[in-house]
Protein backbone atom coordinates (compact mmCIF):
# COMPACT_ATOMS: atom_id res chain seq x y z
CA UNK A 1 0.00 0.00 0.00
CA UNK A 2 2.62 2.65 0.88
CA UNK A 3 4.26 2.11 -2.79
CA UNK A 4 1.08 3.20 -4.35
CA UNK A 5 0.65 6.15 -1.97
CA UNK A 6 4.25 6.81 -2.93
CA UNK A 7 3.85 6.65 -6.42
CA UNK A 8 0.75 8.73 -6.06
CA UNK A 9 2.49 11.64 -4.38
CA UNK A 10 5.32 11.19 -6.88
CA UNK A 11 3.58 12.13 -9.73
CA UNK A 12 1.28 14.77 -8.09
CA UNK A 13 4.81 16.28 -7.04
CA UNK A 14 6.46 16.19 -10.11
CA UNK A 15 3.62 17.69 -11.93
CA UNK A 16 3.98 20.63 -9.97
CA UNK A 17 7.43 20.91 -9.61
CA UNK A 18 7.36 21.40 -13.64
CA UNK A 19 4.14 24.11 -13.49
CA UNK A 20 6.81 26.45 -11.69
CA UNK A 21 8.64 28.32 -14.67
CA UNK A 22 12.21 28.48 -14.85
CA UNK A 23 12.49 31.84 -13.85
CA UNK A 24 10.85 30.81 -11.07
CA UNK A 25 12.70 27.87 -10.25
CA UNK A 26 15.98 29.94 -10.59
CA UNK A 27 15.37 32.75 -8.47
CA UNK A 28 13.83 29.64 -5.68
CA UNK A 29 17.02 28.22 -6.27
CA UNK A 30 19.06 31.52 -5.33
CA UNK A 31 17.35 32.13 -2.65
CA UNK A 32 17.66 28.05 -1.29
CA UNK A 33 21.29 28.69 -1.99
CA UNK A 34 22.12 32.07 0.01
CA UNK A 35 20.35 29.94 2.72
CA UNK A 36 22.48 26.61 2.33
CA UNK A 37 25.72 29.12 2.19
CA UNK A 38 24.66 31.15 5.60
CA UNK A 39 24.24 27.81 7.47
CA UNK A 40 27.56 27.37 9.78
CA UNK A 41 27.39 23.79 8.91
CA UNK A 42 27.77 24.25 5.90
CA UNK A 43 30.78 26.99 6.21
CA UNK A 44 32.46 24.48 8.33
CA UNK A 45 31.57 21.49 5.87
CA UNK A 46 35.36 20.19 3.95
CA UNK A 47 33.87 16.93 1.95
CA UNK A 48 30.22 17.49 0.52
CA UNK A 49 28.18 15.06 -1.67
CA UNK A 50 25.76 17.41 -4.07
CA UNK A 51 23.32 16.60 -6.75
CA UNK A 52 23.36 17.67 -10.44
CA UNK A 53 19.84 19.50 -9.91
CA UNK A 54 18.22 18.42 -13.32
CA UNK A 55 14.66 17.86 -14.69
CA UNK A 56 13.66 20.88 -12.35
CA UNK A 57 15.24 20.38 -9.12
CA UNK A 58 16.81 22.86 -7.14
CA UNK A 59 19.55 23.80 -9.21
CA UNK A 60 23.33 23.33 -7.88
CA UNK A 61 25.69 24.28 -10.35
CA UNK A 62 26.16 27.47 -9.31
CA UNK A 63 26.95 26.49 -5.89
CA UNK A 64 29.23 23.55 -7.44
CA UNK A 65 31.16 26.07 -9.26
CA UNK A 66 31.38 28.74 -6.62
CA UNK A 67 32.77 26.03 -3.71
CA UNK A 68 34.44 23.34 -6.25
CA UNK A 69 38.35 25.49 -5.38
CA UNK A 70 37.16 25.65 -1.38
CA UNK A 71 36.05 22.70 -0.59
CA UNK A 72 36.20 18.73 -1.48
CA UNK A 73 33.14 18.08 -3.56
CA UNK A 74 31.89 15.45 -4.79
CA UNK A 75 28.80 14.04 -7.37
CA UNK A 76 27.14 10.29 -7.48
CA UNK A 77 28.45 8.58 -10.26
CA UNK A 78 26.09 4.94 -11.08
CA UNK A 79 27.72 1.88 -10.52
CA UNK A 80 24.74 -0.24 -11.16
CA UNK A 81 20.54 -0.32 -11.45
CA UNK A 82 21.01 0.08 -7.43
CA UNK A 83 24.30 1.47 -5.74
CA UNK A 84 26.50 5.03 -6.92
CA UNK A 85 29.36 6.07 -5.49
CA UNK A 86 30.47 9.13 -4.21
CA UNK A 87 33.34 10.68 -6.97
CA UNK A 88 35.12 13.69 -6.22
CA UNK A 89 34.61 16.38 -8.91
CA UNK A 90 37.45 18.23 -10.58
CA UNK A 91 35.67 20.23 -13.16
CA UNK A 92 32.23 20.61 -14.05
CA UNK A 93 33.06 21.20 -17.01
CA UNK A 94 33.95 17.80 -17.53
CA UNK A 95 30.99 15.52 -16.52
CA UNK A 96 29.51 12.91 -18.94
CA UNK A 97 25.49 11.87 -18.70
CA UNK A 98 24.97 9.04 -16.95
CA UNK A 99 22.20 6.41 -18.55
CA UNK A 100 19.72 8.52 -16.90
CA UNK A 101 20.81 11.79 -18.49
CA UNK A 102 22.59 13.14 -15.35
CA UNK A 103 25.44 14.20 -15.61
CA UNK A 104 28.43 13.14 -13.47
CA UNK A 105 32.39 12.89 -13.22
CA UNK A 106 33.96 10.15 -14.70
CA UNK A 107 34.40 7.03 -12.44
CA UNK A 108 37.98 6.90 -11.39
CA UNK A 109 38.37 9.16 -8.04
CA UNK A 110 35.85 7.42 -6.02
CA UNK A 111 35.46 7.67 -2.32
CA UNK A 112 36.62 5.22 -0.28
CA UNK A 113 38.39 6.26 3.34
CA UNK A 114 36.95 9.58 2.97
CA UNK A 115 34.07 10.85 5.25
CA UNK A 116 31.26 13.14 4.04
CA UNK A 117 30.42 15.74 6.00
CA UNK A 118 27.58 16.58 4.42
CA UNK A 119 25.27 15.03 1.74
CA UNK A 120 22.80 17.31 -0.09
CA UNK A 121 19.94 15.65 -1.09
CA UNK A 122 17.54 15.71 -4.00
CA UNK A 123 14.15 14.93 -3.88
CA UNK A 124 10.64 15.04 -5.10
CA UNK A 125 8.54 15.28 -2.30
CA UNK A 126 9.20 16.24 1.75
CA UNK A 127 7.74 16.93 4.43
CA UNK A 128 8.77 18.90 7.78
CA UNK A 129 10.00 15.00 9.93
CA UNK A 130 12.20 14.96 7.05
CA UNK A 131 10.95 12.74 5.25
CA UNK A 132 11.75 12.25 1.44
CA UNK A 133 10.10 10.79 -1.68
CA UNK A 134 12.79 10.41 -4.63
CA UNK A 135 12.29 8.79 -7.99
CA UNK A 136 11.55 5.61 -6.43
CA UNK A 137 14.84 3.76 -7.58
CA UNK A 138 16.11 3.97 -3.81
CA UNK A 139 19.75 5.13 -4.38
CA UNK A 140 19.95 7.87 -1.55
CA UNK A 141 18.46 5.49 0.72
CA UNK A 142 20.73 3.13 -0.10
CA UNK A 143 23.76 5.39 -0.02
CA UNK A 144 22.61 7.22 2.48
CA UNK A 145 22.50 4.24 5.09
CA UNK A 146 26.53 4.24 4.73
CA UNK A 147 27.05 7.64 6.10
CA UNK A 148 24.76 7.75 9.45
CA UNK A 149 27.27 10.39 10.71
CA UNK A 150 27.06 12.76 7.71
CA UNK A 151 24.87 16.21 7.94
CA UNK A 152 21.82 15.05 5.05
CA UNK A 153 20.35 18.48 4.07
CA UNK A 154 16.94 18.13 1.43
CA UNK A 155 17.15 21.18 -0.83
CA UNK A 156 13.24 21.23 -2.14
CA UNK A 157 11.18 24.11 -3.35
CA UNK A 158 8.21 24.95 -0.90
CA UNK A 159 5.93 23.63 -3.41
CA UNK A 160 7.25 20.22 -2.60
CA UNK A 161 6.60 20.36 0.55
CA UNK A 162 3.81 18.23 2.10
CA UNK A 163 2.06 17.14 5.50
CA UNK A 164 2.89 14.04 6.04
CA UNK A 165 4.86 10.91 3.82
CA UNK A 166 4.81 7.02 4.17
CA UNK A 167 8.08 5.60 5.20
CA UNK A 168 8.91 2.13 4.93
CA UNK A 169 12.12 0.72 7.09
CA UNK A 170 14.51 1.21 4.28
CA UNK A 171 13.67 5.04 3.87
CA UNK A 172 16.61 7.33 5.25
CA UNK A 173 15.08 10.55 6.03
CA UNK A 174 17.39 13.99 6.48
CA UNK A 175 17.94 16.58 9.26
CA UNK A 176 17.45 19.67 7.45
CA UNK A 177 15.45 20.63 4.50
CA UNK A 178 16.31 24.20 2.95
CA UNK A 179 13.23 25.93 1.03
CA UNK A 180 12.79 28.92 -0.47
CA UNK A 181 10.69 30.01 2.28
CA UNK A 182 11.29 28.06 5.43
CA UNK A 183 14.40 25.92 6.92
CA UNK A 184 12.78 22.88 8.61
CA UNK A 185 15.29 21.03 11.51
CA UNK A 186 14.01 17.69 11.50
CA UNK A 187 14.84 14.66 13.84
Amino acid sequence: MPLIIKNKIRQSNLGIRQLLSSEVRHEKSRIIAEKLESLPVFKLAQDVLFYYGVRGEVKTLPLIQKYLELKSLYLPVIVNETTFHATRLRSPLKLIPNTMGIPEPEKGDMLNETPLDLIIVPGIAFDAKGHRIGMGKGYYDRFLAQYPHALKIGLAFTEQMVENLPQDPYDVSVDMIITDSCIYECG
